[in-house]
């Protein structure tokens, strides 16, 4: 009776091992998939910008070319720039208040991108991504780096090993956290040109869109 019972937990510990470290493996990927994610943004904002700036030089060409009027005596538009929190979920924001401006005032040039935190702060989570990917890894594999420095095995790192699932868990969320907290402004500045004509900021809120239409024509009619 007791050779089946030792069998038995063996394959229960194996399956509960294995599906730990499915869990902690996925939390690892997700970690770096947002590394590259964030790489990725900072290639979007570029990539539409200079979409953006190609159709409107098109569009005013076109114009311009109807009138009979050289492309090169364009009226100076200046140049809409919107830094606002991409952590925050402020891209979609971005995206519709461009949409209005590119459709009244094609030839006007703009600009989006990230609200980039203090340099501390953006140190700071760099630093906890870094320590949450490489605490992860400890975890899943089951390594002991405080041995091979002569601190034995820390009753917390025991625990974490022999709870994989809940710890990498926790780890995951909480590092995600502070993430979050270190990086999100809560910003929507509004610039024409290097002059800010809105700043949620300041506010505490982003403009309706009537306001903010209302801020670029009394901008263009200084």
């Amino acid at each position: 009776m007791f050779l089946p019972e030792l069998v038995n937990s063996v394959e229960c510990n194996t399956r509960m091992s294995r599906g730990a470290a499915f869990i902690i493996g996925l939390f690892f990927f997700v970690s770096i998939f947002d590394i590259f994610r964030a790489n990725e943004l900072k290639n979007d904002y570029l990539t539409n910008e200079q979409e953006s700036e190609y159709k409107a030089e098109e569009l005013n060409s076109e114009t311009q070319s109807d009138k009979g009027i050289p492309a090169n005596h364009k009226e100076h538009f200046p140049t809409l720039k919107i830094l606002y929190c991409v952590s925050c979920g402020y891209k979609q924001a971005f995206d519709e208040f461009s949409g209005l401006v590119a459709e009244k005032y094609p030839e006007m040039k703009i600009q989006g991108g990230n609200y980039s935190p203090v340099s501390w702060k953006a140190n700071l989570s760099r630093v906890i991504s870094l320590t949450k990917s490489s605490l992860l890894i400890i975890i899943l594999t089951g390594f002991n780096p405080f041995e091979s420095l002569g601190f034995g095995y820390p009753r917390l790192l025991q625990y974490a090993h022999s709870n994989k699932s809940s710890s990498g868990l926790m780890l995951f969320m909480f590092a995600n956290m502070l993430e979050t907290s270190l990086s999100s402004t809560g910003a929507f500045e509004i610039y024409m040109d290097d002059s800010l004509i809105w700043s949620k900021i300041e506010y505490g809120r982003a403009p309706t869109h009537e306001e903010f239409m209302n801020l670029i024509e009394a901008k263009l009619d200084k």
